[in-house]
């Protein structure tokens, strides 16, 4: 969006002292500014080339002007000035609080050593920020429902402990997260809405059986990118134990992943 910002942060980098005794002692290519920036240049153009193959759009015009998004969290003055056409549903920031936050991360308040006024933007911070939906707490209280002792693992004594350390999973405590969740602050837009049917709930007797709707549970494409290789692979087994589907890491697998896995032993682990 601002190109020349990007080209100015990399004249910043290059100037750097850090770089430069990085480059003076063989750790970094010794390059001039105007082949740094080039090299950025040649970096992104690469990036996003490769992003749009991904996409199956093959044509820049396709994305220029193209508005295949929507716009959350800014008002609509700040749409008709920079994204006119773009929908927004909800509103949100003005152009005098975008810049008033922008004005907290300029170099000079940086250099000033100032603090940042509110860290929980940022992080969950108990008590010094906004409230995260992400939070320690409400993992814990969720590990605690499912059985999940997190002292237990692979490197403890995993092997050792009944049903791998996986406590029986506790309506209790799945009670006290959920209140939890329906008690806590808004945090998400679907936070705003609620159920409303116009018909009486059904029995419990007719509805399907868990195993049937597992079946159309299933993981979607993340990329290997974006998580680490052990944890898209943990999630593969895990969905597809319980009966889902799961979908690819968006190429970048190790060829193994095509292959049926026929060594796995009573505690569902293979050395494979």
């Amino acid at each position: 969006v601002h190109p020349y910002l990007a080209l100015e942060t990399v004249r910043q980098w290059h100037g750097n002292g850090k770089t430069q005794k990085q480059m003076a002692s063989g750790k970094l290519a010794k390059a001039t500014v105007g082949e740094a920036q080039e090299n950025y240049r040649s970096a992104v153009e690469a990036g996003l080339l490769k992003i749009l193959s991904k996409m199956g759009i093959s044509l820049l015009t396709s994305y220029s002007g193209a508005q295949i998004f929507e716009a959350i969290g800014l008002s609509q003055e700040v749409i008709q000035t920079s994204f006119k056409g773009t929908t927004s549903r909800i509103g949100g920031m003005s152009l005098e609080e975008i810049a008033s936050e922008v004005i907290t991360m300029r170099p000079e308040v940086a250099d000033a050593k100032m603090k940042l006024v509110n860290y929980g933007y940022y992080k969950p911070v108990p008590k010094l920020g906004e409230y995260h939906i992400n939070s320690s707490d409400l993992a814990k209280l969720l590990h605690n429902a499912v059985g999940l002792d997190k002292t237990v693992s692979a490197a403890t004594t995993r092997d050792e402990a009944e049903n791998d350390g996986v406590k029986p999973a506790s309506v209790a405590d799945y009670e006290i997260f959920k209140k939890s969740l329906e008690s806590a602050p808004l945090a998400n837009i679907r936070d705003l809405l609620d159920f409303e049917s116009d018909r009486q709930s059904i029995s419990v007797e007719e509805v399907e059986p868990a195993a049937e709707i597992m079946k159309r549970f299933c993981t979607g494409a993340m990329s290997l990118g974006a998580l680490s290789r052990e944890a898209h692979e943990t999630l593969a087994i895990a969905v597809n134990r319980v009966g889902g589907k799961s979908n690819s890491g968006e190429g970048g697998e190790d060829v193994i992943r095509g292959r049926p896995i026929d060594d796995v032993n009573s505690k569902g682990r293979s050395p494979s």
